[in-house]
């Protein structure tokens, strides 16, 4: 967490280029570090809550933000299926963290990776649907998918100017769809 949050900082007095960058980089990073903390104690006391003993780990990502990973020997029960209990964890915890920082930024929950492994997954797959899509000239419709695969979908097929996506539906029901850009 130190290493990220001065890294943060020095991008940061960079960009701002004034005599209090200094003080204000400090700040942000003081800040940033008790938001961390937060997030960490909030996921540790719910593990003891819980029984489930297990460790966390911070990362610094350009597609999760802040990806706070939870290490068990047993995933089941805080993955749920397809992902459910993990979302609703997540969902949990930044409400808290909202609360006393109602300016944080984008932080994830993983599970074993879980996430990291699904992202990559649906990237694998999306490029296969694109080619198709390209090929045929014609959209095509995903299943309905939670908000964080869509979100990796828009952005894995952001880099290709042929192809347009749209999240269509409304709650469980919402799906991607690609369609070739005609334009």
């Amino acid at each position: 967490p130190t290493e990220v949050c001065f890294a943060r900082c020095v991008r940061f007095s960079s960009t701002i280029g004034l005599s209090f960058a200094t003080l204000e980089a400090r700040f942000f990073c003081l800040t940033m570090q008790v938001m961390i903390d937060v997030v960490l104690g909030e996921i540790e006391a719910f593990l003891k809550y819980s029984n489930i003993h297990g460790t966390v780990s911070l990362e610094e990502s350009p597609h999760f933000g802040f990806r706070f990973n939870i290490k068990v020997p047993d995933a089941r029960f805080l993955i749920g299926e397809h992902g459910a209990s993990l979302a609703s964890l997540e969902y949990l915890i930044k409400k808290i963290v909202q609360k006393q920082f109602p300016e944080s930024p984008n932080f994830s929950l993983d599970v074993n990776s879980y996430r990291l492994r699904r992202a990559e997954t649906l990237r694998e797959e999306v490029k296969t649907v694109a080619k198709r899509v390209r090929m045929y000239r014609k959209e095509i419709i995903l299943k309905p998918m939670s908000s964080f695969e869509r979100r990796i979908i828009h952005m894995s097929l952001a880099e290709y100017p042929d192809i347009i996506t749209e999240s269509v539906g409304e709650d469980r029901s919402r799906r991607v769809v690609i369609k070739p850009n005609l334009l």
